[in-house]
């Protein structure tokens, strides 16, 4: 699944030619469905968190610290190996699960709308659901 992205004046012997304009080539983490998961989970968390009324953006930060992590780390995931990579995605599904527990304390101050906190909620189990299988890849269990 390692990319290797070649210059225009690449000298290795892989005889591989530079025809693709750099932004066009995907990372490994691009090519997983759970790296989009996550940036939509972001992307909803950040949204809730602007929202969020005086009083609560201690856990609004830490919700969208949280959903940031869960991304990184999942990336980070991609450029490692065996019990290497397995960590990181133990680390990306804990941040997830930190995710849902500081949304779900939103809602129950009133603070988050229940229709973002549903949205927030099914990308996050979804989430959770790819990272397990992935650990499991990555133990050579799955």
């Amino acid at each position: 699944m390692s990319v290797t992205v070649h210059r225009p004046t690449c000298t290795c012997t892989c005889s591989s030619s530079y025809s693709e304009p750099v932004s066009s080539i995907l990372l490994d983490h691009e090519r997983l469905d759970a790296y989009g998961v996550s940036d939509q989970l972001d992307v909803e968390v950040v949204a809730i968190g602007k929202r969020v009324p005086r009083g609560h953006a201690w856990l609004a930060d830490q919700a969208m610290r949280a959903s940031g992590s869960a991304n990184l780390n999942l990336v980070e995931a991609m450029g490692r190996r065996g019990a290497d990579r397995a960590h990181f995605l133990r680390i990306s599904k804990g941040s997830a699960l930190e995710v849902d527990a500081a949304l779900q304390r939103l809602l129950r101050r009133g603070a988050c709308d229940a229709a973002s906190r549903a949205r927030a909620r099914a990308l996050t189990v979804r989430l959770v659901q790819m990272l397990v299988k992935l650990i499991a890849f990555a133990e050579g269990s799955g």
